[in-house]
């Protein structure tokens, strides 16, 4: 019997593992596509029985997750080289974790300003839809941004083009996004929705950085 357990949950694994294969940049090409139909699906999903939830995309945590796994890919292939990081973040492990946690501050505070916006009680419920929306919306976003400080890293004029027109893509996609999503589900206008974007963004940024050079001085120190 514990046999027969053991086979089921492999061959569940291994479905799940394979169907990413196509769902993934199917969720991808749909965030990037129609991102507020994709963000009104992740919140509208959570209602639906857990057997057929997200049956026709990725989980938005799991799509951000698997997303930074891409960038993180593509960044130990190209960008810094693994035998300049020591301490924890010498282990990949951790160092995927740490970019994971980064990441993932962005659709967090997107997702606390419109429980605030709507007058909810800030808490695990009313936090879960929101955030799962916002997983959606991050994921390209995350993506760019990591593959342009990657390209970065090439100290030369093309690659500083590069780094400049695809983070100011993302950047320009990723507030009109979001100010739609706000004037949408926020009950505000948008140029106030715009503005509580950037003003999101750059408390996020701002954190992003102060988390990342505290890790690097720990890093140092270690």
């Amino acid at each position: 019997m514990d046999l027969m357990n053991l086979l089921k949950s492999v061959e569940e694994l291994l479905y799940e593992l394979v169907s990413w294969l196509l769902f993934y940049p199917l969720t991808l090409w749909k965030c990037v596509r129609h991102p507020i139909r994709m963000m009104t699906y992740a919140e509208a999903e959570l209602s639906t029985d857990t057997q057929v939830r997200y049956s026709a995309a990725i989980s938005p945590p799991i799509f951000l997750f698997l997303t930074l796994l891409l960038a993180h890919l593509v960044d130990l292939r190209f960008g810094l080289p693994t035998h300049e990081l020591t301490g924890a973040m010498a282990d990949q492990r951790n160092l995927l974790l740490f970019r994971a946690v980064l990441f993932s501050l962005f659709p967090l505070m997107m997702a606390v300003q419109r429980i605030r916006r709507l007058g909810q009680n800030l808490n695990r419920e009313t936090l879960r839809p929101a955030f799962y929306s916002q997983c959606y919306a991050a994921a390209p976003f995350a993506l760019a941004f990591d593959l342009a400080m990657t390209s970065v890293r090439y100290a030369n004029p093309t690659a500083w083009s590069i780094t400049g027109i695809v983070l100011g893509m993302a950047l320009v996609w990723y507030a009109a996004v979001e100010a739609r999503w706000f004037t949408l589900h926020a009950g505000v206008g948008y140029g106030a929705a715009l503005a509580r974007v950037f003003a999101t963004l750059l408390v996020g940024a701002v954190l992003f950085i102060l988390i990342a050079l505290a890790m690097a001085s720990f890093v140092a120190q270690a």
